[in-house]
């Protein structure tokens, strides 16, 4: 069943032709940062920090963050510092950015369709290529009738919040996590095939593809099939006339979706921990449950002892028995470490030589018998799949007893 809607921002919920708008956002950004800091060929120093993004694989690090450190030597090469150049920026985003809303054009059925959308409780986020700062992205929306000063959005996807960006499927993970739902209960919907539906569709997610009013756009021969296509206007009808989310089939699980999922989750995770105080990791909300920090250590420690070792064993063996693990250890029973951020990171390391070993699998490996003492006959490809649903589990328990500490 369907429960999250990911709407594509440009040319989905804004007409908004992407190469005439960069073009024209360039330009201005460009010709504000020569007038203000003397910053010559500022575009290319821009696209410099976005090809950065668009190449990170590294969930440790926001896009914020990876954007800057391909950026700052740049810019320090320009003899400019970041004390410069940060309120030149956000000069031109408050006073000149505005103007390229004359670029784009409003779709009235945007904000109908998003607002039946939340009275039917779906979750819906606006799952727009994380290039641009918040504001930015925010401005757009405000010109698509779609402002998040009206519209509860349960996540719009930007520069400083997302630690991968389109068109890595892994960027549909570290949103499916957030939200704290499954691929195969959620739909992408967006009008760029290899940003929006390519992508989407490897993660494990429905589709349906955006093109524009009474175009006849040939999908038939292509491997990838979307479950819907045609205008914005096509999809709300279908959805809310129709009843067609509640037809869709349920993608199947495949080998291709797990390490995206892992990172993914991983991603999700370090939001968790960033975004959380310092001052509630040691809380316990109740002697018999863990503090934070212990749900934290018990992810790195079940991936270092139980799951990547069961995963291993499979691969080996032949058609061993996944025993049940020892019982972890009891609150307060265990000693971690003080800052959060040093756990979270070991356990990213635990999960990258996870993610390491299933890529290097062969094709031939996930099909691997095993008998798990509880779901019974299984495959390597479903005990994969069971470790990234643990993460989810923690990850809700970890969001649970943060709630109840702060």
């Amino acid at each position: 069943m369907i429960k999250a809607i990911l709407l594509d921002l440009d040319d989905t919920l804004l007409g908004n032709p992407a190469q005439r708008f960069v073009q024209n956002y360039l330009a201005l950004l460009e010709n504000h940062l020569r007038e203000t800091v003397g910053l010559a060929a500022g575009a290319k120093g821009l696209m410099t920090g976005t090809h950065a993004v668009v190449k990170s694989s590294d969930p440790t690090r926001t896009n914020e963050e990876t954007f800057y450190a391909a950026f700052d030597p740049w810019l320090a090469a320009s003899q400019i510092s970041r004390a410069d150049f940060d309120p030149a920026a956000d000069h031109f985003y408050r006073a000149i950015y505005p103007q390229l809303q004359a670029v784009t054009q409003k779709r009235p059925g945007a904000r109908r369709l998003v607002e039946w959308l939340l009275a039917q409780e779906y979750k819906v986020v606006v799952a727009t290529n994380p290039f641009f700062p918040r504001t930015a992205i925010e401005q757009r929306l405000d010109w698509a009738g779609v402002s998040v000063q009206d519209i509860p959005f349960d996540l719009v996807t930007t520069l400083e919040n997302m630690h991968y960006s389109k068109p890595h499927p892994a960027y549909y993970e570290e949103i499916l996590a957030r939200l704290g739902v499954q691929a195969d209960e959620a739909i992408m919907v967006g009008d760029d095939w290899e940003n929006d539906i390519e992508p989407a569709w490897r993660a494990g997610l429905n589709t349906f593809w955006i093109v524009p009013d009474g175009s006849n756009h040939d999908h038939e021969d292509l491997p990838i099939q979307p479950d819907g296509i045609g205008s914005l206007a096509d999809f709300a009808c279908r959805v809310q006339e129709e009843n067609w989310l509640e037809t869709l089939t349920p993608r199947p699980h495949e080998p291709t979706q797990i390490a995206p999922r892992l990172s993914g989750n991983l991603a999700a995770l370090l939001s968790m921990v960033r975004e959380t105080p310092p001052h509630v990791w040691q809380m316990r909300p109740d002697e018999a449950e863990w503090s934070p920090i212990e749900v934290l250590c018990h992810l790195g420690e079940a991936e270092r002892d139980v799951q990547r070792p069961r995963l291993q064993l499979i691969a080996q063996a032949d058609n061993p028995f996944l025993s049940q693990p020892k019982e972890p250890p009891r609150p307060a029973s265990r000693i971690c470490p003080e800052k959060a951020w040093h756990v979270a990171l070991e356990f990213a390391r635990e999960r990258q030589q996870t993610i390491d070993f299933l890529t290097a699998l062969e094709s031939d490996a996930w099909v691997r018998p095993a008998r798990h003492y509880i779901f019974g006959p299984t495959t390597l490809l479903e005990v994969a799949n069971f470790l990234a649903q643990h993460d989810r589990l923690h990850m809700m328990q970890l969001c649970q007893t943060v709630g109840k500490c702060e």
